[in-house]
């Protein structure tokens, strides 16, 4: 992997690519990590152009404009998710910060302020008016199944028998000028509230937004607890509120300097539903096929001048730019901590693994049991959604390192008597491995794998000794000879 370090980021200009969108593509402009792109066309170029941008571990931030097919002033943007500016340094103590971030913005929710207008505001389609077609959806992947619009954005619902305001990411497929889908996995908190709806025999009143501050999509794309305001913890995360309009129609919140919003009803199935899929996802498979799923009837679309549409479509995640999902690794060592999982040392995810598959916790074994309860721990969490594979390790290994990890799983792991299987858990339609049988059912359940790799506690000091030097007597010894030899200055 090419080098993953950057600098020339103040802490000043990385809260100000987070808080505004189009501060963060000026900011990206000045450091020359944007490329415009005119010209290109929906159907499968600008696709292709963003997985080749993939082969860097920072991949240029694309601004797609003049879009084949699309007025002059319509633009969309990749790779925003994959910058420097927001991402830093791909390493534990880029966790560590996010983990910070994500504290802060909890333990310093400020709520949404609502306002009478907004950027957003500057043009609003209404009920015959309503021309979903008339904004950029391009179609990522060979075989998807149609134009999907929303690949990073805000699907905002409210709980109907509370004030709370759910704000997640989920994929959306156009269909027609007045009718979009939104796929969501069932479980999730999107999921839960619009069948409270259904269960009345309501339509679920629903926002979409395709555009909006990074902080926004940071927290809507992280997991957060049930009646949790992910608007408050954006707030708490940049330091001030976030500040928010009401739709015309459900009255539901979303930003005011948004880009482009969708407002509507979701129906039951039941009621209405169209085949949605298939679509390329973060597994590197076409898994959750094409399926009848519920659609919002759009009453209406509010947008600013010169709109921007956000894409981050899903790619195979061996690519050098699908980097590592730090915002779930922070997600998932957070969990593990509020469970009560001592001397945690580092939480990562192995490449290849996409956003979930390969879990890996270091821990200090600090008693018998401990790496077992670290492993349980992470299936029954945030890590519970399709973590299929757990590897626990011991401090010494450097688990952003997949050969050192490689290394403990052969030299420190008896599959015999440091393994256990556990079945019938939480996965998804997006699961590559769910039997058309149990896909037909609706039986989303697989198994998971917790793999202990570490020394056995109640024979670890017998344990045979690692053949290295102590890094402090190597690092005396490289100061030493630094002058005189030149590969070892730093």
């Amino acid at each position: 992997m090419e080098d993953t370090k950057v600098d020339g980021i103040t802490e000043e200009s990385q809260q100000a690519a987070w808080r505004d969108l189009r501060e963060f593509l000026d900011i990206a402009k000045e450091r020359g990590e944007l490329v415009v792109v005119k010209g290109a066309d929906p159907h499968l170029e600008m696709g292709a152009l963003y997985e080749l941008s993939l082969r860097k571990t920072y991949p240029p931030v694309l601004l797609f404009e003049d879009i084949k097919g699309y007025p002059k002033g319509y633009r969309v943007c990749t790779n925003m998710r994959t910058s420097p500016l927001l991402v830093g340094n791909l390493d534990l103590e880029a966790v560590k910060n996010l983990r910070r971030a994500r504290q802060r913005g909890i333990k310093n929710s400020i709520p949404p302020q609502s306002v009478n207008t907004g950027p957003v505001m500057a043009n609003i389609q209404r009920d015959d008016d309503v021309k979903v077609l008339s904004f950029p959806a391009p179609k990522w992947h060979p075989l998807d199944g149609g134009g999907y619009i929303g690949t990073e954005c805000l699907v905002i619902n409210k709980d109907p028998d509370s004030d709370w305001v759910n704000v997640g990411t989920y994929r959306v497929m156009v269909h027609d000028n007045k009718t979009i889908s939104v796929f969501i996995e069932p479980g999730k908190h999107g999921d839960i509230i619009r069948r409270k709806y259904w269960e009345r025999g309501q339509p679920c009143p629903i926002v979409v937004c395709v555009g909006q501050a990074p902080v926004l999509g940071n927290v809507a794309g992280s997991p957060s607890g049930q009646g949790v305001s992910e608007l408050a913890q954006a707030g708490g995360r940049i330091g001030e509120a976030i500040r928010v309009v009401h739709g015309e129609v459900t009255g539901l919140p979303f930003p005011a300097d948004a880009e482009l919003v969708f407002e509507g009803f979701m129906h039951s199935p039941e009621v209405e539903s169209r085949p949605e899929g298939p679509f390329a996802e973060w597994t590197g498979y076409y898994a959750s096929h094409t399926r009848p799923e519920p659609v919002v009837r759009i009453t209406r679309v509010y947008h600013r001048d010169d709109l921007i549409v956000l894409g981050q479509p899903p790619a195979k995640p061996t690519y050098p730019g699908r980097q590592f999902n730090l915002i779930s690794i922070a997600a998932l060592w957070d969990a593990l901590e509020a469970a009560g999982v001592p001397d945690i040392k580092g939480v990562w995810k192995l490449r290849g693994g996409g956003t979930r598959f390969i879990n890996v916790i270091s821990i200090r074994q600090a008693f018998p049991g401990h790496a077992k309860f670290a492993g349980m721990a992470a299936i029954g969490t945030v890590g519970a959604f399709m973590g299929r594979i757990n590897i626990v390790v011991e401090d010494d290994i450097d688990i952003t390192d997949t050969a050192e990890v490689m290394w403990a799983l052969a030299t420190r792991w008896d599959p015999a008597t440091q393994t256990d299987i556990i079945s019938d858990c939480w996965t998804g339609n997006l699961d590559p491995t769910l039997t058309p049988a149990k896909r037909k059912s609706g039986d989303l359940t697989n198994s998971r794998i917790v793999i202990y790799a570490v020394r056995p506690f109640h024979w670890k000091d017998e344990y045979p000794k690692v053949n290295q030097f102590d890094a402090e007597e190597l690092e005396k010894v490289r100061k030493k000879w630094e002058r005189e030899l030149p590969f070892l200055r730093l």
